[in-house]
């Protein structure tokens, strides 16, 4: 079957309270894909304007709906069960106006399971998952999860069929060309110079703010990156914070995160998809929890020794960060950055590009 043989839809959503990460590892791994299909169509029920333009700018169309949020995920009630309903009738909507061909499904939505999937089969050929929380079924073909845990291969065993192919692991871990390439020239980390902070698309939290406070009340030499997302409503406050410390660079955007990571000797920032782009960099981190999904992901890179876990963020003062820098040596860098290296070699996207087009 050939290019011109197959759409590919894509249901995912980003904000301030979702963050970026589902959006950015969907382009990733649509990037990948574009040449095996003849359209690439996102649905979305929440994309900041920045984050469309992006999308649209690398060719692929764009349909809103008016559906349900993951953060409604819990939510059971008449609210949550309408707002589910209009997401399937929508979503079903735009893909059944595009029959003339095969049509393909990935989903990155921690709040659809196989309810949604069930009511979505006819309109599809396949339905791909891209999961982290292993807390619901799914009726999929293919499941990808590219988190590390010590018991990957039960992850799922009670929650998709025995026919889904299950991606699962740091293996797969969807990352842009740029980190397999730039990995390339990592140099040993022999001394905490440069720090980068960054706290993924949003940081709600201003967890960023947070760092930067404790740095400007230490007399530390640091040379200091710090990047706010694409969504991240704090920027003016932390570009303000940022020109009052010596040393300190405000990034508005990065066009080319493993360039910058390739400069840093040590990372501060949260439990999400960015811990695969670090590790893929040999970049040890110091890290706080987010948000609940994040929690699980950074016990278990914490407990292997690619990260220092710091616990929740919110229950976090400046000074708890800054202590944690004093207590790093050179060993314990290098140590954390070949457990790092190890873990992620920048080659998932080429995996799981393979691999669904294995599926029967």
């Amino acid at each position: 079957m050939g290019k011109l043989d197959k759409n590919l839809f894509i249901r995912v959503d980003a904000g301030t309270k979702i963050g970026t990460g589902h959006i950015m590892r969907c382009l990733t791994l649509a990037d990948s894909l574009k040449k095996r299909f003849y359209k690439i169509i996102f649905i979305s029920n929440q994309m900041p304007e920045n984050l469309s333009s992006l999308i649209k700018n690398r060719g692929y169309e764009i349909h809103y709906i008016f559906g349900h949020t993951q953060t409604e995920s819990q939510i059971r009630n008449q609210k949550y069960k309408k707002s589910i309903q209009n997401d399937i009738k929508q979503s079903a909507e735009i893909i059944n106006s595009y029959r003339n061909i095969e049509n393909w499904l990935i989903i990155d939505h921690y709040g659809i399971d196989q309810k949604w999937e069930k009511r979505i089969r006819d309109s599809v050929k396949k339905i791909i998952v891209i999961d982290d929380l292993a807390n619901r079924k799914h009726d999929c073909d293919v499941l990808i999860d590219q988190n590390y845990h010590s018991n990957m291969k039960k992850r799922y065993e009670k929650l998709v069929s025995r026919k889904c192919l299950q991606l699962l692991g740091p293996k797969f871990a969807l990352l842009r060309p740029e980190f397999k390439e730039t990995r390339k020239k990592t140099r040993k980390k022999r001394k905490l110079q440069r720090i980068l902070i960054s706290f993924g698309g949003s940081d709600p939290m201003n967890q960023t703010s947070k760092v930067l406070r404790g740095i400007k009340d230490t007399d530390s030499e640091f040379i200091v990156d710090v990047i706010a997302g694409k969504a991240n409503p704090h920027k003016k406050t932390i570009k303000k914070l940022c020109s009052s410390i010596p040393n300190v660079s405000f990034y508005p955007y990065i066009k080319n995160m493993a360039k910058i990571m390739l400069k840093a000797d040590l990372a501060i920032g949260g439990g999400g998809s960015t811990t695969w782009e670090r590790c893929c960099m040999g970049l040890p981190a110091v890290v706080s929890i987010l948000s609940d999904n994040q929690c699980q992901i950074t016990k278990e890179v914490a407990r292997i020794g690619c990260v220092i876990n710091l616990g929740l963020a919110n229950s976090l003062k400046p000074v708890d960060y800054v202590d944690t820098l004093k207590r790093l040596n050179p060993k314990k860098l290098q140590d954390m950055s070949k457990r790092c290296i190890s873990l992620v070699d920048g080659k998932g996207t080429e995996r799981v590009s393979r691999k669904i087009f294995q599926v029967e």
